[in-house]
C-alpha cells in the first residue's frame, strides 16, 4: 500500500459528458498492481472457544469459590489471578453468597409486588409502611440468572427515605443491616446518615465487596469526609505493604462527576482530598514515576483497578494527569512484591491458559494472512483502521468532530467510530404487562438505546408498529430479521411503519438492507428511501460499489443508485478507483452495464486522481 492512500480522498469535480464509444479504449486503465495473495483462512470461532473451554472456567470458580468458603481472603485471591479471570472469581463469589442466602425468594415470581413498592417510592412515608411491612424485607432476591441479586427491600427503603434523618430513623426501628444494603450509596451519603446505618448493623467491620472494606468503598468514591467517623468504627482503609493499599485505589478509581444541580458541599467527589488524608495517615502508593510518549506519567498498581489496564495480566494503570502526578511526587512509593501463587492454584489456571495461547496464536497466524492479503489489494488492516480512529479522538474536541475528519479520509471508518448493538439480543415473550412497556417505549423511550431495543419487539409482533413514534435511535439493527427481513419489512409496512427512519447519526435503513440481501435493497428503493444519507459515514453507494467489489460481481441495485445520485462524491469516485485497479472485469461489466447512460459513465473519466478507498463500508469476504 503506497502512503498516498492514506490522504484525504480529493472532491470530485462535476463530471463532463464523454462519448459512449470505444469504451474499452476510453477506460481501459489497466490495474496498477494485481493482488497476488489469495490464501485465505478462517478467523478462530470465538464461541467455539469458549465451549471448549467452559468446564475448565466452571471447575476454575468451584475451586475460587471453596477457597472462599475456606475464608481465603478475596483479595489474595485477586493477587494470584490473572486478570482475565476475575470475573471468574467475581461469579465464584456471587455462587457462594447464593449458596449462603436466607430466605431465598425469585424476583420473577415477585414482580408484580416489586413494581408496586417501586410506584410507591413517590411518597416516602407510604413507601416506607409498605416496604416494611412486606413478606420480603427479610428476604434474599434471586435474580434471573439464579444468583443473589444485590438488590434487597432494605436499599429500597433507604432510597425510599433519601435524606429525610427523621423518616430514616423511623424506618429503621428495630432493623438490622448489613453493610451490602448500604455501600454503593456511600457515593452519596451524608455523615448522619452514615451514622445511624452503622449503629443498625452488626459487625460492620466485617462486611467486604470484592476485598474492600467500607472504608476502601468511601475512598473509592473519594468521600474523605466519612472516613473519621468509619474509623471511630475501627474501619480504615485497606494497607499490605509490598502488595495493596488504599492510596492505590485513590489514585487509580474512576472521576465521579456529580451534577451541580444535585452535588451538596458534603457530596461532593475530591480525589486530591481524600489523597491527602491518606499521605498524612502515611498510606503507600504501589507504583512508579515513568513516562509515556516523552512526557512524564504515573504507573499505578492497584488490585482494585477498575479503569484501563496496559496489559491482559497485571493491574498496572498509567496516569498522565499531571494533578496526580504532583501528588506522588510528595508521595512514598513502593513497588508491588510477585504474588506467590500455590501449585494447587496453578494447576486450576494452566489449562485454561494454554487453551487460550491456541487460540490465540491461530488468531494471530489467520490475522497476518489477512493483513497481507487486505495489504496487497491496498486496504488497511485493522490495526491501521484503529490507528485512524485513535489519532481522530486525540486531535478532535468531540466524536462528532472526529467522524467529519474520518470521513474525509474514507467514510467507512465513521461506521467503526459508533458503537455497534449486541448483536444476540434475545428478548423475552412478550405478556400484557411486558406488552404495555413495550408500547410506552415505541411511543417515547426516553433514550436511543431502549428506543433501539424497543424496535427489536416488532420482529415478534409487527402489529406494534401501530405506536411507533418517531424519536432519537442510537442503531437500526435490530429491525433486521435474520428469518426474512423483506417480509418483516412488508409487515411493518402494512402497520402504518416507515421505512425512512434514521439514527441519531443520520444512517438509514441501506447498512441492513445490503447485508439482508438484494430483495431488501430493492424494497427500500421502491420506498424511495433516500440514497444519499448519511452527510457523514458510508451511503448506499459507498455500499453498493464495496460489497461489487467484495463479491467480484455488480451489485443488481448498483445502476439504479447511481442514476438516483446527483452527482458523485469522492468516495465513490475512489470505490470506483478501486473496482478499476483491483477489480477489472467487474469494472468492465460497469462500464458495458453504463454504454447507454452517458452522464453515469462520465464518473468513470480520470479515475487516477484518486487513491483506491482503504477500507470497505462491508464485511470483506475472508
Amino acid at each position: 500500500m503506497t502512503t498516498d492512500a492514506a490522504r484525504p480522498l480529493p472532491l470530485a469535480k462535476q463530471p463532463e459528458m464523454v462519448s459512449t464509444a470505444d469504451i474499452a479504449t476510453e477506460h481501459s486503465d489497466q490495474p496498477v498492481t494485481t493482488p497476488t495473495v489469495t490464501a485465505q483462512c478462517q478467523l478462530p470461532d470465538i464461541n467455539a472457544f469458549e465451549q471448549r473451554r467452559a468446564p475448565l472456567r466452571q471447575q476454575l470458580q468451584l475451586y475460587l469459590q471453596q477457597q472462599l468458603q475456606d475464608e481465603v481472603p478475596y483479595t489474595e485471591l485477586l493477587r494470584a489471578l490473572p486478570a482475565q479471570y476475575l470475573p471468574d472469581l467475581a461469579l465464584a463469589q456471587r455462587k457462594l453468597l447464593t449458596n449462603q442466602a436466607k430466605n431465598p425468594q425469585l424476583i420473577s415470581e415477585h414482580r408484580l409486588k416489586l413494581e408496586q413498592l417501586q410506584q410507591a417510592l413517590s411518597d416516602p412515608a407510604t413507601a416506607v409502611s409498605q416496604i416494611r411491612n412486606s413478606a420480603l424485607f427479610n428476604a434474599t432476591l434471586i435474580a434471573p440468572d439464579g444468583m443473589a441479586s444485590t438488590f434487597s427491600l432494605k436499599s429500597m427503603l433507604l432510597s425510599a427515605v433519601a435524606d429525610d434523618m427523621v423518616l430514616l430513623t423511623k424506618a429503621l426501628d428495630g432493623v438490622e443491616l448489613s453493610g451490602s444494603d448500604y455501600a454503593i450509596a456511600l457515593r452519596h451519603m451524608g455523615k448522619a446518615q452514615l451514622a445511624l446505618l452503622l449503629q443498625k448493623t452488626k459487625a460492620p467491620a466485617e462486611f467486604r465487596m470484592e476485598g474492600m472494606n467500607l472504608a476502601d468503598i468511601a475512598v473509592m468514591y473519594f468521600r474523605a469526609d466519612l472516613l473519621p467517623l468509619l474509623a471511630s468504627y475501627d474501619i480504615n482503609p485497606t494497607e499490605v505493604r509490598g502488595q495493596y493499599s488504599a492510596m492505590d485505589l485513590a489514585f487509580t478509581a474512576l472521576d465521579w462527576s456529580e451534577p451541580k444541580s444535585t452535588a451538596t458541599s458534603t457530596q461532593k467527589a475530591d480525589r486530591t482530598q481524600t489523597i491527602r488524608y491518606l499521605q498524612q495517615r502515611g498510606y503507600v502508593l504501589h507504583g512508579s514515576l515513568t513516562q509515556q510518549d516523552g512526557v512524564p506519567a504515573l504507573a499505578v498498581n492497584s488490585i482494585w483497578n477498575y479503569g484501563p489496564r496496559t496489559q491482559r495480566d497485571n493491574f498496572r494503570q498509567i496516569i498522565t494527569d499531571p494533578a496526580r502526578i504532583a501528588l506522588a511526587n510528595e508521595q512514598q512509593l513502593e513497588p508491588v512484591t510477585t504474588a506467590a501463587v500455590p501449585a494447587e492454584f496453578a494447576a486450576q489456571v494452566q489449562p485454561l491458559q494454554d487453551e487460550e495461547q491456541q487460540f490465540e496464536q491461530a488468531q494471530q497466524h489467520c490475522q497476518q494472512m489477512r493483513d497481507s492479503a487486505r495489504q496487497a489489494e491496498g486496504l488497511w488492516t485493522d490495526a491501521q483502521i484503529r490507528t485512524a480512529l485513535q489519532n481522530a479522538m486525540k486531535v478532535q474536541i468531540s466524536p462528532n468532530a472526529a467522524a467529519t475528519a474520518l470521513h474525509q479520509q474514507d467514510p467507512a471508518l465513521v461506521d467503526r467510530l459508533w458503537p455497534t448493538p449486541k448483536k444476540d439480543l434475545i428478548v423475552p415473550t412478550l405478556n400484557q404487562t411486558g406488552r404495555e412497556r413495550v408500547i410506552e417505549r415505541l411511543q417515547g423511550a426516553g433514550h436511543p438505546i431502549r428506543a433501539s431495543r424497543a424496535l427489536k419487539y416488532l420482529q415478534q409482533e409487527p402489529a406494534l408498529a401501530l405506536y411507533w413514534q418517531p424519536q432519537d435511535v442510537e442503531y437500526l439493527s435490530y429491525l433486521q430479521s435474520k428469518p426474512n427481513t423483506v417480509t418483516f419489512w412488508r409487515e411493518l409496512l402494512k402497520h402504518g411503519f416507515t421505512l425512512h427512519l434514521q439514527d441519531i447519526h443520520g444512517r438509514n435503513l441501506y447498512p441492513q438492507a445490503f447485508a439482508a440481501g438484494p430483495d431488501a435493497v430493492a424494497l427500500l428503493l421502491e420506498e424511495n428511501v433516500a440514497v444519499d444519507q448519511p452527510s457523514v459515514g458510508p451511503d448506499a453507494l459507498d455500499l453498493a460499489l464495496d460489497i461489487s467489489y467484495r463479491d467480484k460481481k455488480l451489485h443488481p441495485a448498483l445502476l439504479e443508485i447511481m442514476q438516483r445520485m446527483a452527482k458523485p462524491e469522492a468516495s465513490h469516485l475512489s470505490r470506483l478507483r478501486r473496482l478499476q485497479q483491483y477489480q477489472p472485469e467487474v469494472y468492465t461489466a460497469l462500464q458495458l452495464a453504463l454504454a447507454k447512460e452517458s452522464e453515469l459513465l462520465a464518473w468513470l473519466d480520470d479515475l487516477s486522481r484518486y487513491d483506491a478507498n482503504p477500507v470497505l463500508a462491508v464485511v470483506a469476504s475472508e
